[in-house]
């Protein structure tokens, strides 16, 4: 695990940046988030699989991770980096039995069909913010626009 936070991710982060996002594949994103108790930024490269107009992350093995921890108290507004681009997402934390947390294992299961899900895994959805929220990402621009 330190290996993987001390070494990967920032090389993961770093080519998420630029136009290298393409050898990442189009389901590992880098999910940024505002820690819920030291105010720092945070970046981390999570799997995401689609799910309506948003993304499913399931937090396998979420007893050894601490990232999610920061999404308990309820939505909070996080930025996606897919693609290249930075997204404004609002990120819901789902555990089990609570609405909408089976369909979004479904989604995550019809990407990841080898994936063992655990009853007990929370699963974080990130849905498009409405037009009402305050947007701390850069702009779309036309071009990205035409590209979807």
């Amino acid at each position: 695990m330190r290996f993987r936070r001390r070494l990967v991710d920032p090389v993961v982060r770093t080519l998420a940046r630029g136009p290298g996002y393409r050898l990442l594949g189009r389901h590992l994103v880098v999910l940024g988030y505002t820690g819920r108790r030291t105010g720092r930024r945070h970046e981390v490269p999570v799997v995401a699989a689609p799910h309506g107009d948003g993304l499913a992350v399931l937090v396998g093995g979420a007893a050894g991770k601490t990232w999610w921890r920061n999404l308990e108290d309820g939505p909070r507004d996080v930025t996606v980096r897919q693609e290249g681009r930075d997204l404004p997402r609002r990120a819901r934390l789902l555990r089990a039995g609570e609405p909408g947390r089976e369909d979004a294992v479904a989604a995550y299961r019809v990407a990841f069909p080898r994936v063992a899900v655990a009853p007990d895994d929370p699963v974080v959805v990130l849905e498009r913010r409405s037009s009402g929220a305050p947007d701390l990402c850069e702009p779309e621009t036309a071009r990205d626009l035409r590209r979807r």
